[in-house]
């Protein structure tokens, strides 16, 4: 939990860190996440109730693998010609890019190649994303915004 939400070289960061999922302030002492939520029950694991919250009290339970599995964040967002990403993955790329890491890094954490992860920075791929609004989702186009 908080390695992946920490460590940027980590694999599995993009989906956690790199989107902006974080480990309350209190919970990064294993003492207080134990008092919290106790001890795993067996055939549990840790699941967060809201997948674009936090791990912390409130937001997270003992789940089990079907719960797990009902509880995951669609892997929906636009088919890119090699790989399906999310629309929170291809906001963490350009974010990314944007501070500095390199194309070929982004490829291996995201398992696409370097020139997809290009096209989708120049916005040569992606170029529709869902975004939020003060008055609801709206589609993001190069050249409209519409509701939906």
């Amino acid at each position: 939990m908080l390695q992946r939400c920490s460590h940027s070289t980590r694999s599995d960061w993009p989906r956690y860190g790199g989107r902006g999922i974080a480990v309350s302030e209190r919970w990064r002492r294993f003492e207080d996440f134990l008092a919290d939520m106790g001890t795993c029950p067996p055939g549990l694991s840790l699941d967060r109730i809201d997948n674009d919250g936090n791990y912390e009290p409130g937001n997270c339970r003992w789940a089990t693998f079907e719960q797990h599995t009902r509880n995951r964040r669609p892997n929906g967002g636009e088919l890119h010609w090699n790989a399906r990403l999310t629309v929170p993955d291809v906001i963490a790329i350009r974010k990314l890019a944007a501070n500095g890491i390199t194309h070929r890094a982004l490829g291996s954490m995201f398992g696409v190649s370097h020139s997809n992860i290009g096209d989708i920075v120049r916005r040569q791929e992606w170029r529709r994303l869902l975004v939020k609004s003060a008055s609801g989702p709206r589609v993001a186009c190069e050249h409209e915004e519409r509701e939906i």
